[in-house]
């Protein structure tokens, strides 16, 4: 953060600053069984293979980040704006993707596209996989987000957020489509500490779904979704980190960080449409060896207790666990490796595993 200031520039004649950021990255994955589905340069423990599947080798740069920021002061508070892009424009190769396109007036109104309210950003644990835990909240979408202080530790805040509800799915023996019937809803309470930084976040959405199962005629419901996640960081000694995460909800699945269904309803024995419950978590370690080593570790897991009738090609569980060593070759370069493993559970009980090993190098550019 010291450097990125010290890089900053001002418009002459302004106390308008600027700042052009962003780092190119070089990842080399190595992965037992290639991975099912269009996405493969991510470790998806929803994509893993059943069947007989061979080994797969890939070379890419599609984690590479640009940013462009822009602080000016004003009468009532600072103004901040942020454009966020990489190469992951999912199935479509190494395309400009845009993460974040966002600006924040002061300390109390945040419009944009930008990580949802019910997602710790503050608490993400650095994996070099670019996609991470499969039972995180994870989403960036476009939020209205409302924050007021609540003395010097606490901050309670709420949205209004896109609710990306338009999805169908299935087959002939079982289809169903959602849409959204308003805004999803978010309210959050935050605490910052010299040492614990935690979260308590619930979400609430209404969708509409519409299915057909066998010989079941259409049938239309309005459903509501509801969701809590809580979420902690603490620092352990001098620079190392603690952090911790456990949700549940029922028809929130596109906010988890993978996905066990490609919609989200179950029909139950009494011919019901109801939203899949879901529940997810993550523990991760965060160890800084010395000044140039670190290590990144931990587990994470997404299951479902929902029962009744699903796609044929649904999950009841998905696990997810890393480990990683990372070096400071030099201020601007460094260099990590990963060993990745995922399980996946299909409805009729059947698992199958898969492990990737992957060296990255990633060239800080300001």
């Amino acid at each position: 953060e010291e450097r990125l200031k010290e890089k900053a520039r001002t418009i002459p004649g302004t106390q308008t600053q600027y700042l052009f950021a962003g780092y190119l990255q070089l990842d080399a994955m190595f992965t037992r069984k290639e991975l099912s589905g269009d996405e493969k340069d991510t470790f998806l423990s929803s994509a893993i293979p059943f069947g007989a599947a061979g080994s797969d080798t890939r070379l890419g740069v599609r984690a590479s980040q640009f940013n462009a920021l822009l602080y000016t002061p004003t009468s009532w508070g600072g103004f901040r704006a942020l454009v966020q892009a990489d190469l992951f424009a999912y199935d479509e190769g190494a395309r400009l993707n845009f993460t974040q396109v966002a600006a924040r007036f002061g300390e109390w109104l945040t419009v944009g596209k930008t990580y949802s309210t019910f997602m710790d950003d503050e608490g993400w644990p650095g994996t070099i996989d670019y996609n991470g835990p499969s039972g995180a909240v994870f989403a960036r979408q476009f939020v209205v987000r409302g924050s007021v202080p609540l003395g010097d530790k606490w901050r309670a805040e709420a949205a209004l957020e896109d609710p990306q509800a338009e999805a169908s799915a299935g087959g002939p023996n079982f289809s169903v489509s959602s849409s959204a019937e308003r805004p999803d809803f978010v309210a959050r309470l935050r605490f910052g500490g010299e040492r614990l930084q935690a979260q308590l976040a619930g979400l609430s959405r209404s969708m509409t779904y519409t299915a057909q199962a066998g010989s079941i005629a259409n049938a239309s419901r309005r459903v509501s979704g509801t969701g809590l996640n809580a979420s902690a960081g603490l620092q352990i000694g001098e620079d190392d980190r603690l952090l911790l995460q456990w949700n549940r909800g029922e028809g929130i699945g596109r906010y988890f960080n993978d996905g066990l269904s490609s919609l989200g309803a179950v029909f139950d024995a009494g011919g019901s449409l109801e939203p899949l419950r879901l529940t997810g978590m993550y523990l991760y370690y965060e160890r800084q060896w010395t000044a140039r080593w670190k290590s990144v570790a931990g587990v994470s897991q997404l299951r479902t207790d929902s029962e009744g009738q699903r796609p044929a090609a649904d999950l009841t569980r998905l696990r997810y666990a890393s480990a990683s060593l990372l070096h400071h070759l030099q201020p601007n370069l460094f260099l990590g490796a990963e060993l990745l493993w995922g399980k996946a559970t299909r409805l009729d009980g059947v698992e199958a595993s898969d492990s990737r090993l992957q060296f990255t190098a990633r060239y800080l550019i300001f």
